[in-house]
């Protein structure tokens, strides 16, 4: 991230200073935007626009899935009729607008309104900020609003734990600092090209998950001996029942929770104290495969590749492959829809919507020769290298602008401007 961030410095010529600058401002967001109470607006109370107003085409609204940090979410959008829109005109928006989510949880996320949308109506827990013309710069506002200290002005002043929500006149009284307009737009400008780097990457790892998907279904489509994972495998073991420790005391004990969807965060995951025994009987070695067997992950998968201090909890199962069978080779499978049907299938009704070890032995696999796995698990293998380096990739860069939001927004960093920003 250092390097990334030093390409950045040297791009933009940013040079850091120790004082807060004397030509910013600190303002309200109301009198940033230009002071007008009517520039800032929520949507109306439920009351006045309700679910069964909704239609498939008209005026489109703006609800809060539509909304996230600097992206406008352009799916499920729903309509109202001209009448309707007519009646709540106080709550329109129009392109270039930004819109606010004021409840839930992250609260505060701000995006603007794409073009393509030249007026609508915003919903009750959104609020529309509109920028008056030349006053401020739109992106360096929406920046603001997505800052960590926006998100602490909000959370100290929301009400309730679960979704927790803050009302109009607390987005007015945010508190943001102000600097010079052309210092504004050049500061948005480089955030602006982070989040470009983000989303060509976001582009590249969908294509390249496309990609993946339709070369396994072809992959194994194949026609191949079918067989049950039980006879390619030793027998299954349940994982070990213990407390999870935080500190570094013994070790590792991963569960059901810290398998995620993009794998293993290993740094999070706990520790355990237990015997030798223990150790030596629960103890993950490369190779092995362990299944989440109940609840809402039921069935998700992780392959253990390196030599790692760990063993598993009890609401995981283990499966060690036999020599006809590659761990590799089996670990692509279990990403496939074929497998997922017969999970989803064996799950409904049982252990709590779970699965157990004769159910995970029945599962049905296809097995080629050994040569053949060895080709099909290199060659996917090869692609999900590709989408971790890009998803690392695409983590440095949200890190990177974290950094420089909490640098540039509060004038602890510079930039400079040439007056042609």
């Amino acid at each position: 991230m250092n390097t990334i961030y030093s390409e950045f410095q040297e791009q933009f010529h940013v040079s850091s200073v120790r004082s807060f600058p004397e030509e910013w401002d600190k303002k309200t967001l109301l009198d940033a935007v230009g002071m007008k109470k009517d520039l800032i607006v929520a949507g109306p109370f439920g009351s006045n626009l309700k679910v069964s107003d909704y239609m498939d085409e008209g005026i489109p609204i703006i609800r809060l899935q539509n909304i996230d940090y600097g992206k406008f979410i352009d799916k499920e959008i729903k309509y109202i009729s001209h009448e309707k829109a007519r009646e709540l005109a106080y709550h329109s928006f129009r392109a270039g607008d930004l819109v606010l989510a004021k409840l839930g949880d992250p609260i505060g996320k701000t995006c603007i309104v794409p073009d393509y949308f030249k007026d609508g109506i915003v919903v009750a827990d959104v609020v529309r900020v509109r920028v008056a013309d030349g006053l401020v710069d739109k992106k360096f506002i929406m920046y603001s609003l997505n800052s960590v200290a926006t998100k602490n002005q909000l959370i100290n002043g929301a009400i309730g734990s679960t979704r927790p929500r803050v009302n109009l006149d607390q987005i007015r009284d945010i508190q943001i600092l102000v600097p010079p307009l052309n210092e504004q737009r050049k500061i948005a400008a480089i955030l602006s090209s982070v989040d470009a780097a983000i989303e060509q990457t976001d582009a590249i790892i969908a294509q390249t998950e496309r990609m993946k998907t339709g070369l396994m279904q072809e992959l194994f489509a194949k026609k191949f001996d079918i067989a049950k994972l039980g006879d390619c495998s030793f027998k299954p073991e349940y994982g070990y029942t213990t407390s999870a420790i935080f500190q570094p005391v013994g070790p590792k004990f991963i569960r059901i929770t810290d398998l995620k969807d993009d794998g293993v965060d290993w740094a999070s995951v706990p520790h355990c104290t237990c015997d030798e025994y223990v150790l030596k009987k629960y103890l993950l070695k490369p190779g092995d495969i362990i299944f989440a067997r109940i609840g809402a992950t039921t069935g998700k998968n992780y392959l253990i590749k390196e030599n790692i201090n760990c063993i598993f909890a009890s609401y995981l199962i283990r499966i060690r492959c036999k020599d006809m069978l590659l761990p590799d080779f089996l670990y692509q499978f279990l990403k496939t829809s074929a497998y997922w049907n017969q999970i989803n299938a064996n799950k409904s009704g049982r252990l709590k919507e779970g699965i157990n070890i004769p159910l995970l032995n029945g599962i049905l696999i296809p097995l080629p020769s050994i040569q053949e796995q060895k080709k099909i698990s290199l060659i996917l293998s090869s692609i999900d290298e590709r989408l971790d380096g890009e998803k690392k990739y695409r983590e440095r860069l949200k890190k990177l602008k974290l950094g420089l939001m909490q640098d540039l927004l509060n004038g602890r960093v510079r930039v400079k401007v040439d007056g042609n920003v």
